[in-house]
């Protein structure tokens, strides 16, 4: 999860997981994962596509270090991510002492032992925040309880006093602007639309996907619709049954949460569910009629043994292996979080590919499936108290640039990396040749992602050559035609209103209802009593409470789409 292809997809994890109570990917979005690993594929924007004027028009960003030598300055940056590591040896790698002896900086990271806000929240109780805070933005809570502990620079004053020629994207910056007026961080992964070219579509998050060469084994079924599929399931299971003397697995979901399964939020947008009515009110997806027969579809193939008990209880280490191993038919998931097994297997047998494909729920009725667009997955600020806040911001704002993006993503020009004919860069043979042992990553320190910016320098990246770069490269390409903009489909809370608070801690138990009830109504012994236990699971997310907190999410995602610019959110509502 640490490597660099595997966090752009975290974003897209992260945004499933705000948008779909929490999806697992990447990292879990989510809004994946996305974790997360997972490499966005698009279209080149240009040298400033890091950033603009407010008008969203392109605009010089170079910020470029300063030659001045500085004495330099400890500063701690607390990354709230139990498993986020720096990439390579600080202090002695060449990113670090760059950041050492341009900017004045001795980068000093902390991360907390797990992952459950404690250690922030602490931080806050005790107001010792670090220099700088990195967080993840997507979720309310954090940004907002530190926005009013006080502790906080605004980040547009920052930048105006001290790296006035960074413009950052406007939108990006309204999506995060307090009711002061001010914002007070900046994210990585962000997609704003300036960025995107006129009709051009991002790759989906999610991919579904499966085993090639043992679809060519069963002549290449029709699996255009959720029926004929399971059929395709059922063959799997009887006729080839095992891979290299193991039994296979014919449909692997992600590892279950307290807040569910990742694979049902995204086998709901393939099942086309709605997160908006017609005249745009909001849905709750888990309510419609198409979320139910996503349920059915995974009911069935527990009963007819194509879903192993295992999935119940494994996490993600065990399913990792089991397609590492090829014991794996198909992946309902983010494809891009299983790459390095992929890639292992691939190495095992040339044969054993992946493909993806666009299922279709009962009625054939085409998917809409949720792009890696977004506003971003960890957002950075600054402690207003920092003695270092001239030069953190600077450091920022050439993160942010052109120049900076080049540099954590290739390094540093005929060391480890080489321009092509056509503008792409080549990693050199000797740093291709100490990746395998880590040295590489010792040695220079590229792959820093808290300010990276996908988009930017995702077309940098030489067209692969090597069969199984190419192979994974090309492998959602078939899902593009069915990707959208899903920005709006969860409403976004305002920290200031009076019922925030109480809304907040509703949506989490219900959440959490949800997640306890999902399985149940998976592992049900019948489609009857899978349904009785969905039609219970929807009563007691009632009695619970969901109608208030359904009001309250009418109000808010109305806001949201306002904020958005956009007078529908729902792909199916646009015409």
């Amino acid at each position: 999860m640490t490597k660099r292809k595997s966090l752009v997809v975290l974003l897209g994890m992260t945004l499933a997981m705000s948008s779909f109570l929490g999806a697992c990917s990447s990292g879990n979005n989510n809004n994946g994962a996305n974790d997360t690993k997972n490499a966005v594929e698009g279209t080149n924007t240009g040298d400033n596509a890091a950033a603009a004027d407010n008008s969203g028009t392109a605009a010089d960003n170079t910020a470029s270090p300063s030659d001045e030598k500085l004495d330099p300055i400890k500063v701690d940056w607390y990354v709230d991510l139990s498993w986020w590591k720096y990439n390579g040896d600080l202090g002695k790698d060449k990113f670090s002492t760059f950041v050492r002896d341009k900017f004045g900086l001795n980068l000093n990271f902390i991360t907390p032992a797990t992952d459950d806000g404690q250690k922030l929240a602490a931080m806050l109780a005790s107001s010792s925040l670090p220099d700088i805070i990195t967080y993840e933005g997507w979720k309310d809570d954090p940004g907002y309880k530190l926005y009013k502990s006080g502790n906080l620079a605004p980040m547009d004053e920052l930048i105006a006093k001290y790296a006035p020629e960074f413009k950052p994207y406007q939108d990006v910056a309204d999506w995060y602007r307090q009711s002061d007026g001010h914002f007070y961080g900046l994210p990585n992964y962000a997609y704003s639309k300036n960025e995107l070219k006129p009709g051009e579509r991002l790759e989906p998050n999610s991919g579904f996907t499966l085993r090639k060469d043992i679809m060519e084994k069963l002549g290449n079924p029709d699996i255009s619709t959720a029926d004929k599929f399971m059929a395709v399931l059922e063959r799997v299971k009887n006729e080839i049954k095992s891979y290299d003397g193991k039994p296979l697995v014919p449909l692997q979901l992600y590892e279950f949460s307290d807040q569910g399964n990742g694979s049902m939020n995204w086998l709901q947008q393939y099942f086309a569910t709605p997160f908006e009515s017609p005249d745009g009110k909001y849905l709750d997806v888990r309510f419609q009629e198409k979320y139910w027969e996503g349920v059915k579809f995974l009911n069935e193939a527990y009963r007819k043994g194509l879903v192993s008990q295992d999935n119940f209880t494994d996490k993600r280490d065990q399913i990792n292996e089991k397609v590492a191993s090829g014991r794996v038919f198909s992946l309902l998931t983010a494809s891009q979080d299983f790459n390095e097994q992929f890639k292992t297997l691939f190495n095992v047998d040339n044969n054993a590919q992946f493909q993806a494909f666009a299922l279709r729920n009962y009625n054939g009725d085409a998917p809409y499936l949720q792009d890696l667009r977004g506003y971003g997955w960890l957002l950075t600020s600054v402690n207003k108290n920092s003695k270092a806040a001239d030069r953190i911001t600077k450091l920022i704002a050439y993160l942010n640039s052109k120049e900076g993006q080049d540099l954590v993503a290739f390094g540093w020009e005929g060391e480890t990396y080489t321009k092509n004919a056509d503008g792409t860069y080549t990693m050199t043979p000797e740093y291709k040749a100490g990746e395998a042992n880590g040295e590489s990553a010792k040695k220079y320190g590229i792959g820093f992602n808290l300010q990276q910016d996908w988009l930017t320098i995702k077309d940098l990246y030489a067209k692969p050559t090597e069969p199984v770069d190419v192979y994974l490269a090309d492998m959602k390409k078939p899902l593009v035609e069915f990707s959208y903009d899903f920005n709006a489909a969860t409403p976004k809370f305002d920290p200031e209103n009076p019922q925030y608070n109480d809304m907040t801690e509703l949506r989490t138990k219900l959440n959490l209802l949800w997640g306890r009830l999902l399985p149940k109504m998976i592992l049900a012994g019948s489609e009857e009593k899978a349904k009785q236990t969905y039609d219970d699971a929807v009563a007691q997310m009632k009695k619970a409470g969901w109608d208030k907190l359904d009001a309250f999410n009418q109000e808010m995602y109305q806001a949201t789409k306002k904020r958005l610019g956009v007078e529908f959110g729902w792909p199916g509502n646009i015409k």
